[in-house]
């Protein structure tokens, strides 16, 4: 019973004497939160440019590739690695530049260059 009664007592004591040793506002001020979450993350453009620029990167390993393929002793497995990394970065590019809030139509331009020039390097090799 002592015990329970001393529990009691320090239970109390530290729920009345403790305290924040910053100002707390009754009110918030919900216009600071309001423009965190309503304002764009910048840099949307550039990382379309981005993605433009790796894309013509990719289809100049694509050729690399093509040539090495055909050269008696050239090894084309390195830009082939370099041709998918660089489509790869394309594509991620082009998301982020989505998710940075620009519009779809410019944050897709490099990923479309990637899938035009891909579908020309189809047609000139098999057909």
């Amino acid at each position: 019973m002592k015990r329970m009664t001393l529990l009691l007592a320090v239970l109390m004591t530290l729920t009345d004497m403790s305290h924040a040793s910053f100002p707390i506002l009754e009110c918030l001020e919900v216009d600071s939160f309001q423009t965190i979450n309503n304002g764009t993350t910048k840099g949307g453009l550039l990382f379309a440019v981005l993605s433009v620029v790796l894309s013509l990167l990719s289809v100049l390993f694509i050729f690399l590739f093509i040539g090495n393929g055909f050269a008696h002793n050239g090894n084309p497995f390195p830009y082939l690695l370099l041709s998918i990394a660089s489509i790869v970065a394309t594509i991620l590019s082009g998301i982020e530049a989505k998710r940075r809030g620009l519009k779809k139509t410019k944050a897709f331009i490099g990923i479309s260059t990637v899938i035009v020039s891909l579908l020309l390097i189809r047609y000139l090799l098999f057909d």
